[in-house]
Formats: structure tokens, C-alpha cells, sequence
């Protein structure tokens, strides 16, 4: 049975995913009244919507056998360059975005042709590229700066009912990244290089091609993600993207992407960026510490990485 066959059908993890997301929102009706108002849901999903897009680049990556660790410093650098060049106009808006988009393919291709032609482990490419990006976002400047014109902020948190704007754009997102995956030639490519990476190439398939593509793609993403960020903070942040590279993978070993590659889907992601959003927002309703948030976050990440061992080789 190809992969491509395997990564349309539904999976049980969907299912355990869907009633964790039920436990925790039962959770939080009774733990506050306000939990389950429009308001606060509307609010979760503001929440979400930049880890929804890394994820969503991180799942692509993940499903050929890669991983990107540079979203920490690419974010928090490419807010600072969006939020330094938008200014206050329409023009200089589209602008800032011309650039921004750039940078965030031209990080990615960088990443994927050392990886792809080099052969420097993406891993290790990836951190590198994220510390210098970390370091250049400092470099100019040290803290929040710049501005974006206030109707691109209204954009960003404008809603249609208790819906966001953004929370549309990652549906629209996310329908488009499935497509590409399940119905296209390079999201076959994809799921193959990442199920047999060397059966791949001695089948003729362009893998070094592919997987510079493939980060160029990542980059994109992470420059939306980028961008929408500052429209919601108004200004650039150098730290912004901090803590967004580990973040990006919990959701993604969640929802039932295999590690490894080759298996897994942008329906598992989601599901599992709907539960963390949700159980950061109940735990924030209890009171709770945000460093043992990070605590249950990293436990979750090896209870999910044991639990798909300990599935394969069963």
C-alpha cells in the first residue's frame, strides 16, 4: 500500500486527538463561565493562528524526513524587517510584504540546498541558520520598533462573527497544503522521500530538487506567519519568534506525523494545534504558571514521540 494511500485514510490518533479536545473543553466550562463564551473562543483562535501556519510548514517538512528548527530566529527576524519597512501606507505595506516573502523562500532555500547538496544534517542546519537569524533580528534592533498601517492591524483582528480573519486564512491554509500533499506530484514526492529517501532517488525522483522546495515552501509559510504576528502586535519584536521552533514540532508529533517521515497528514496537525490552544487557555483560566505550561508541553512531545515508537515496532 503506497504512503500516499495510508495519508488519506483517517487515523485513530484523529480520534484520540478529537476527544482530548473535548476533555479539555469540558474542562474548562467547568472550571470558568467565561471559557466557553464567543468571546474567549474567538480569542483562542487569535491565539492560534501563528502556530497553526509554522506547524503547517513544520508538518510539510516532517513528512519528507526533515525538520526545520530555524522559525525561532526567522520569525522574530523577518517581523523586525516587516515591521521597519511597512511604515504607515498602503505602499510601503506591499512592499515590506514583496521583501519579507523573499526573505522567508530565500531562508528556506538556503536551508534545503545545504541539506539537500551538502549534506549537512537539517537539524544542524536549521539551528545554525535560526542563531544567525536571531542575531541579526538584535542587530537591528534591541527592542519592539518599527509599525504597520492600523488597518493591516484591524485586518488581523478582525472577525466575521466569533471567527477571526486569520483563523479563515489558516482554514483556507491548510485546505490548499492538503490538496498539494494528497492530490499533486510533489506532495507524492513528498511523502515518498520521506517514507524511502534512497529508493526515491534510485527511482529517479529529483530528491535534492524536492527538498529544497520543500524548505523554500517552509520559509514562505513562516514568512506569513511572520507577518500576521506583527499585524497583531503592531510593531517588530527581535524576540517574537523565541521558543516557536520546538513549539512547531509538539503539534505536528501530535497529531500523528511520524518523526521519521512518510506518514502523517495537516488533519492531525490541526486538531492537535486546536488541543494546545485550548489547554494553554484552561490553564491559564486555573491559574497556572506558564513554566509549568512549557513543563506539560515538553512531556506531551515525548509521550507522543514513545507512544508512535513503541506503535511502529509493535
Amino acid at each position: 500500500m503506497s504512503t500516499l494511500v495510508r495519508a488519506t485514510r483517517a487515523q485513530p490518533v484523529h480520534l484520540v486527538v478529537l476527544a482530548l479536545i473535548a476533555i479539555v473543553f469540558a474542562l474548562g466550562m467547568s472550571t470558568s463561565d467565561r471559557f466557553a463564551t464567543p468571546l474567549n473562543i474567538a480569542n483562542v483562535q487569535d491565539q492560534m493562528v501563528t502556530l497553526a501556519i509554522v506547524a503547517l510548514a513544520q508538518t510539510i517538512v516532517i513528512l519528507s524526513g526533515g525538520i526545520d528548527l530555524s522559525y525561532a530566529g526567522a520569525l522574530s527576524f523577518l517581523a523586525v524587517v516587516f515591521a521597519a519597512l511597512a511604515g504607515d501606507s498602503g505602499g510601503t505595506l506591499l512592499l515590506a510584504m514583496a521583501v519579507v516573502i523573499a526573505l522567508g523562500v530565500g531562508i528556506g532555500i538556503v536551508n534545503g540546498a545545504i541539506t539537500a547538496y551538502v549534506g549537512v544534517h537539517p537539524l544542524i542546519t536549521t539551528l545554525g541558520t535560526s542563531t544567525i537569524l536571531a542575531g541579526a533580528a538584535l542587530l537591528i534592533t534591541r527592542q519592539p520598533s518599527g509599525s504597520v498601517p492600523l488597518f493591516f492591524e484591524d485586518l488581523t483582528y478582525g472577525r466575521i462573527g466569533a471567527v477571526p480573519f486569520g483563523m479563515l486564512f489558516v482554514i483556507a491554509l491548510y485546505l490548499l497544503v492538503g490538496f498539494m500533499l494528497w492530490r499533486t506530484g510533489f506532495g507524492t514526492r513528498i511523502f515518498a522521500i520521506g517514507d524511502n529517501e534512497a529508493a526515491s532517488a534510485v527511482s529517479g525522483l529529483p530528491v535534492r530538487r524536492t527538498k529544497v522546495a520543500i524548505y523554500a515552501l517552509s520559509g514562505l509559510l513562516c514568512a506569513v506567519a511572520a507577518m500576521h504576528m506583527t499585524g497583531r502586535f503592531g510593531v517588530g519584536d527581535p524576540r517574537a519568534g523565541v521558543g516557536f521552533d520546538l513549539r512547531s514540532i509538539t503539534p505536528v508529533i501530535v497529531g500523528g506525523t511520524l518523526l521519521a517521515g512518510g506518514k502523517g497528514g495537516v488533519l492531525g496537525t490541526a486538531l492537535a494545534v486546536i488541543l494546545l490552544a485550548l489547554l494553554a487557555n484552561v490553564l491559564n483560566f486555573m491559574n497556572v504558571s506558564s513554566f509549568y505550561q512549557w513543563i506539560a508541553e515538553g512531556v506531551i512531545i515525548i509521550a507522543a514521540v514513545s507512544f508512535f515508537i513503541g506503535k511502529d515496532k509493535s
